[in-house]
């Protein structure tokens, strides 16, 4: 989680240098090849507000892979770190050879540390996640209820993740027929259409 909010703080910092620039802050020799020592033209300010998008959505996301937050699918947060890390290290070798020296010397051991950060989150391991409500099963196994239908038993939609390492016997519960559910808090791993359960399950009523 630490790493995850220093490496969004350096995002944050190379966002508002990039907000600059878009509006005329004249530090153009750190940044885009240093072509253009002072301020920038229109089309290089264009590209600097484009740039503050990508790293707000970077941002986003290894926030999401550290289970700060829960915006993404974890597949996705878990495939896409990656190819964050692979784009980073490329911008270190970018800035490294750049023609300008601001830009080599500044810019270069930035993206670095902003590349180690990004590999550490992409190697750091699945975040556990806080879920409250209903756990149901119809006799298929046990799921999380994302949504629920009012019926008696009750139903659950089909996008509800199946629930791994539940133990009905370990929890009180309701049951009819051969459908057993109840309403829990529980902390978990998310995976492709699946919840690891972690730890005990907690009745909420």
């Amino acid at each position: 989680m630490r790493t995850a909010v220093g490496f969004t703080a350096v995002l944050a910092l190379l966002a508002l240098f990039q907000l600059a620039l878009a509006f005329g802050a004249p530090w153009g020799r750190f940044a885009w090849g240093g072509r253009h020592p002072d301020s920038l033209p229109l089309p290089l300010r264009i590209a600097s507000v484009f740039s503050v998008l990508v790293y707000g959505f970077i941002a986003l996301l290894a926030l999401d892979r550290a289970g700060a937050i829960e915006l993404f699918p974890a597949g996705f947060s878990r495939v896409g770190i990656w190819v964050v890390f692979a784009y980073l290290a490329l911008g270190v070798a970018m800035n490294a050879i750049s023609r300008s020296k601001p830009e080599r010397y500044v810019m270069t051991p930035v993206a670095l540390v902003l590349a180690v950060l990004a590999l550490l989150i992409a190697l750091s391991p699945a975040p556990e996640r806080a879920f409250a409500g209903m756990v149901l099963d119809n006799g298929s196994g046990p799921v999380y209820c994302m949504t629920v239908m009012e019926s008696y038993p009750p139903q659950c939609g089909h996008d509800s993740p199946a629930v791994l390492g539940w133990d009905w016997n370990a929890v009180d519960h309701q049951q009819s027929q051969s459908v057993r559910w109840g309403e829990y808090g529980f902390k978990g791993v998310r995976g492709r259409g699946t919840i690891t359960l972690e730890g005990a399950a907690v009745p909420l009523r």
